[in-house]
């Protein structure tokens, strides 16, 4: 943090003094093009209307400027099949008119599109090499390091208020007064904090001027002496207004510490999260300036093959015609006809190829690697990080996941699957950060320690790294998958082909990590019979970081209401059809409801054979409430205090509308009083399945009704809870009983994990506070 390391990335300059780019590659073929092909046929034209005269010259001038041009090194295939062409001028002493207009059309013209188009790639190639280069340079040397050194800045001005608060406070200049005796000086060695104006020493200064006094003539004395005692009445009047004010100016100092600290903080959050992205944007700059200087290359190959290429039919077509046209030629163009076909195409491309890589490697620059304050020098930035750029950058292939996925279902898969509350349960904070700078330091090296690392701080990691893509892992808006909730009865009869139809556009790496992630819950919901996480609950919890945060239009508690009708179970169905969305065969996750919890049991056809089926949910259980998702946003989420009252059952009466709502979104505030709520016009309720005083249909055969409710005040009710029939249930006190014609209220193990799932969402919004 001292001094920043010269840098060690050479100079463009001294890379194209060292490397031979694709731009001067590129001028020295179409010189070829130019001063050997197409001069030729240009001046065989000429010549060849002046006929055997001119020949000679001809030839006699190619030939020296072919010497100049081939003396690099070994000629390739289609300059040594031109060599032969060359030196079979000297030999033609006949000419037809014909001839010139086949020479015109067939020779010339190719060879001089060729050179037309190759120039403007060339430009091309020049203008976004030189592009890139530039953005480079500049980003490199002027903007990162002033975000570097802005976030090292922040940082080290956080840590210095850190320490000083951590520093026993020194005592007021007011304390230090009345509790030294009079006369004595403050200790200069203490560092004290000035928040206000400090007196000016009164009793020294009423010293010296009485002294002064005495040494002065009577006239002159008597002026001084009415000046400073007043003087001295202003001076104690502002040390009484200080003194009364110290207290308040202490107290404040000690709170502007804190915002200040806390301001530091955040401004150091801002600096370190822009020196990341700058450092993210720099590697996309060198990315793109490889890339650019690849694709010149190839550009160079296609340029040599496509010359190669057209000489080659070029030539094919000028010697066909020599021996078309004249007779007394043939001898002599036959013999150059073999070396024209041994024209290879391939082999010059191969002989080009040859030391690209040494010129990309000698011009590609060195990676700059992102710096953290505390741990050093990180290699691998993951978190925060597109998914298709990490696939880009790591070259996976498709199919594959990143690595940090791939550990954390393992890891849980291997310990965590019967944790209670796992992926409901936040791990320690710092120890998930902690994780977070220990992955990124070294992606590759990272491994997980049993000894250190619990299943709960894995499970926040992996939701960590999921919540902070850029891009959602499945980007699948609000609407949709409410309209996937309505028509789900046609996504089980045609075996979901729309959505199977939406995860094969995600890229490929998307698609990967998706269905990891999606089966490593499917096998997390078969274990909630010991880790109480079913599917449902696991919705709640991926609901949000899977399909992406969403927000709720603005128009207070009635649509907060509204939205609690909706019902979005798209999560939940593809935890629970995992093998039927992904592998095709269906596997079957069974919901049953005990004395002691919410169980789930799961068999899969496709993985496991061997485990029977379970048989399905009981016709008279009651029909799933949607209780809201990740992306339902909850303001706050005040902690449940014990409730010492005697218990009131409400069950026998129901009021005629609901007074309270039971979406987790309304804890946050206060549920207004009947009156009141009465006043407001009801929201808009979706048709529902009737229940309450509504008509019933008849059970299925087998199926038993439900026992009636006991009468209130009777010895029954009085000694034990009353027995609630499937479709009721007992509210706590204080609480008002749903709408009839509304859903059908939860059971009370499903309320049971929603309260869990809102204590988790609140603890880790504490967790993430930077106050605390």
């Amino acid at each position: 943090m001292e001094s920043q390391p010269a840098s060690s990335r050479p100079s463009l300059s001294e890379a194209s003094r060292t490397a031979v780019g694709p731009v001067p590659q590129f001028d020295f073929h179409l010189r070829i093009l130019t001063t050997s092909y197409i001069s030729f046929f240009s001046e065989r034209k000429r010549i060849e209307e002046n006929y055997c005269q001119q020949l000679q010259k001809l030839h006699h001038d190619i030939k020296a400027i072919d010497t100049y041009l081939d003396d690099r090194g070994e000629l390739t295939t289609t300059r040594a099949a031109w060599g032969e062409i060359r030196d079979n001028v000297e030999r033609e002493t006949q000419a037809r008119s014909a001839f010139l207009n086949t020479l015109d059309k067939d020779v010339l013209g190719p060879l001089t599109a060729l050179r037309e188009t190759q120039e403007r790639t060339r430009k091309r190639i020049k203008e976004d090499l030189k592009e890139s280069n530039n953005a480079y340079a500049e980003y490199a040397d002027s903007t990162l390091p002033k975000l570097k050194s802005r976030y090292l800045k922040k940082f080290a001005e956080a840590e210095e208020l850190k320490h000083q608060a951590a520093q026993p406070v020194a005592p007021t200049p007011q304390q230090a007064q009345s509790g030294s005796p009079p006369g004595s000086k403050p200790n200069p060695g203490v560092g004290v904090r000035v928040t206000s104006p400090q007196p000016l020493r009164p009793l020294e200064r009423r010293t010296s001027l009485g002294q002064g006094s005495r040494n002065r003539s009577p006239s002159s004395g008597t002026a001084f002496s009415d000046l400073a005692h007043q003087g001295k009445r202003q001076l104690n009047t502002l040390m009484g207004l200080l003194d009364k004010s110290g207290s308040v100016h202490e107290r404040g100092g000690r709170e502007t510490h804190a915002l200040r600290m806390v301001r530091l903080k955040r401004e150091a959050d801002e600096a370190d999260h822009e020196y990341r992205k700058g450092v993210h944007w720099l590697e996309t700059l060198r990315i793109r300036k490889i890339k650019t200087l690849e694709s010149a290359y190839r550009s160079l190959e296609m340029f040599i093959a496509d010359t190669s290429s057209t000489v080659k039919v070029v030539l094919a077509r000028y010697t066909d015609n020599l021996i078309a046209t004249t007779t007394t030629e043939t001898q002599i163009t036959t013999h150059a006809k073999p070396m024209v076909d041994k024209i290879s195409p391939e082999r010059d491309v191969q002989r080009m190829t040859s030391f690209i890589p040494r010129a990309i490697a000698s011009a590609t620059p060195e990676q700059v690697h992102y710096e953290h304050g505390l741990q050093g020098v990180c290699s691998d930035l993951i978190f925060g990080i597109s998914l298709t750029d990490y696939a880009t950058g790591k070259n996976i292939r498709d199919g594959e996941i990143p690595r940090i996925v791939r550990l954390c279902i393992e890891e849980i898969d291997k310990r965590g699957l019967d944790a209670e509350g796992i992926y409901r349960v936040s791990g320690r904070h710092s120890n998930v950060v902690m994780l977070q700078h220990e992955v990124e330091k070294n992606e590759q090296a990272f491994r997980f320690d049993p000894q250190r690392d619990d299943v709960y701080v894995i499970a926040s990691l992996l939701k960590l790294y999921l919540r902070e893509l850029p891009e959602p892992l499945f980007k699948f808006q609000l609407q949709d998958r409410i309209q996937h909730t309505e028509d789900l009865n046609d996504h089980r009869a045609n075996n979901f082909m729309l959505l199977k139809a939406k995860i094969r556009r995600l890229p490929p790496v998307h698609q990967a990590t998706l269905r990891a992630l999606v089966e490593h819950l499917h096998r997390v919901a078969n274990h909630s019979d010991k880790n109480k996480m079913d599917p449902k609950n696991l919705a709640i919890v991926f609901g949000g970081v899977v399909f992406g945060e969403e927000e709720i239009p603005k128009g207070g508690e009635r649509d907060l209401l509204t939205l609690g009708t909706m019902k979005d179970t798209l999560m939940e169905d593809m935890i629970v059809h995992a093998p039927l969305i992904f592998d095709g065969h269906e596997g079957s996750i069974s919901v049953t409801t005990g004395s002691a919890g919410t169980s789930v049991a799961g068999s899969n056809s496709g993985s496991q054979p061997h485990s029977p089926q379970l048989p399905p949910t009981p016709a008279t259980d009651p029909a799933p409430v949607y209780y809201g998702s990740k992306s339902t946003k909850v303001a706050t989420v005040p902690p449940q205090s014990p409730h010492h009252g005697h218990e009131v059952d409400f069950t026998p009466k129901l009021p005629a509308r609901p007074a309270n709502s039971i979406h987790p979104s309304s804890r946050g505030q206060n549920s207004p009083t009947k009156d009141h709520f009465d006043q407001l016009p009801p929201p808009p309720v979706p048709p529902r399945r009737p229940s309450g005083n509504q008509s019933v249909s008849s059970l299925p055969p087998g199926a038993r009704a439900p026992s009636p409710l006991p009468k209130s005040g009777s010895p029954t009710s009085q000694a034990q809870p009353p027995a609630q029939p499937h479709g009721l249930y007992a509210l706590p006190p204080g609480a008002a009983p749903p709408h009839p014609g509304g859903d059908t209220p939860p059971s009370p193990a499903s309320t049971s994990a929603l309260t869990d799932t809102s204590a988790s969402v609140y603890d880790e919004a504490r967790a993430h506070d930077p106050r605390q």
